[in-house]
């Protein structure tokens, strides 16, 4: 009797153990192919028992496509070693490696669950991490490959994998993943071919993890790379909405970045907050007095106000050595000119169009400041590629009684 009665418990241990192996997960652990076992949990991943059945129905696929990729890895290391040159499937071998990353996020996204005890104990998340290692890094490899023969597509099948896995909980904490000197370069190849592929969000993703690295040539390509792409995902209100909030928090990153406080002005200037910009322009002078761009957002608005004094004003703190020194001189020639104009026209007298004597002096000196900033930009852009300066200044020659230098300008 007592041993009928140990029978019938080990039965019902045994019964318990395999509780969890629902149908359709043997069904899946049944299958000897990677198509046939993804098609498989796609049609029947619902009827899972619970998350541990989901985690080892993903690990199986993760078993298959590894095998592949080891397989294959394994014929191509021969070959280096042997000096052999036995056909290696390449393009099998990247899917594969591709599609077991996947699947060991998507596995450890349940396995790290809790039970139905409330605790968490993760069955295949060690194997994956050690295993997998070796196929992120093969990855990377062809990744680059792949961005030397300038291939789009295959780059980001690659890398962009190879980033993904390294911001998740499966790879994040581990040392070599977290001190990865190859980061900002798969940031920068990944991002660029997205950007190319017309994947803007993901591309701009991928360029604020390229931005972290402390290689100064791999950060300063993504930074612009980062702006650059975040500008193109402009389309609706919302983007543009959001556009501002990126530039906003990006501002607030690097307060610094001369590119990120234009971006971030200009996209204020858009959305037509000028008191704004104005604030900002003042902020920014307090952090970085010797920035020249301030005085330029400040000129402009002043300008579009017709406050040609103010204008003026902040044009005249642009130094010379000023990049594109030649559209802000032409400008304050332009503030300079209207300045004139505007005299004239408030101080001439109604009837004979002309001015008295003492305001004629000051209408003239106002036209020869406009002159010498209109000749600063000649000299600066003689064929006017930049700024097309010939008209006015012909202008104020002629106003002048300067006939020889007017008729001079063709």
């Amino acid at each position: 009797m007592k041993k009928l009665m140990m029978m019938a418990m080990m039965f019902v241990a045994s019964s318990t153990a395999f509780a969890g192996d629902s149908d359709a997960l043997k069904a899946i652990l049944k299958t000897k192919t990677y198509p046939e076992a993804e098609q498989l949990l796609k049609s029947s991943l619902a009827q899972l028992a619970d998350n541990k059945e989901k985690a080892k129905a993903y690990n199986h696929l993760v078993e298959l496509a590894y095998d592949k990729y080891k397989n294959e890895d394994n014929i191509k290391t021969t070959n280096q070693v042997m000096q052999k040159n036995d056909p290696v499937d390449i393009e099998g071998m990247v899917k594969a490696g591709i599609n077991a990353l996947n699947n060991a996020l998507e596995c450890d996204k349940y396995d790290i669950l809790p039970d139905a005890k409330g605790k968490v104990k993760p069955s295949f998340q060690n194997k994956n991490q050690d295993r997998l290692q070796t196929v992120r890094l093969g990855l990377l490899n062809q990744g680059f490959q792949y961005a030397n023969d300038n291939k789009n597509q295959e780059v980001f099948d690659c890398l962009n994998p190879y980033l993904l896995t390294a911001e998740s909980p499966l790879f994040k904490d581990i040392e070599a993943v977290k001190n990865d000197a190859n980061k900002g370069a798969a940031a920068f190849y990944a991002g660029r071919a997205a950007l190319q592929l017309e994947k803007n969000e993901r591309a701009a993703e991928i360029f604020k993890i390229g931005v972290q690295d402390t290689a100064k040539q791999v950060h300063d390509l993504c930074f612009d790379l980062l702006i650059y792409t975040l500008g193109k995902t402009r389309v609706t209100k919302e983007d543009s909405v959001k556009y501002l909030n990126d530039m906003k928090d990006l501002y607030a990153q690097y307060p610094d970045n001369e590119q990120v406080y234009a971006s971030y002005s200009d996209a204020l200037n858009a959305d037509g907050k000028e008191d704004q910009v104005l604030k900002l322009a003042d902020e920014h002078l307090a952090k970085n007095p010797q920035s020249a761009l301030p005085h330029v957002y400040k000129a402009f608005i002043a300008q579009g106000k017709k406050d040609y004094v103010t204008a003026i004003a902040e044009w005249d703190k642009v130094p010379e050595s000023t990049n594109n020194y030649v559209q802000f001189v032409y400008y304050r020639a332009v503030c300079k000119y209207n300045q004139a104009a505007e005299f004239n026209e408030k101080n001439s007298d109604i009837r004979t169009g002309r001015l008295k004597p003492d305001d004629d002096k000051t209408y003239r000196g106002m036209l020869e400041g406009s002159m010498k900033d209109f000749e600063k930009a000649q000299q600066l852009d003689p064929d006017q590629l930049t700024v097309k300066w010939g008209y006015l200044l012909k202008n104020v020659y002629h106003a002048l009684g300067m006939e020889d230098k007017a008729n001079a300008i063709m």
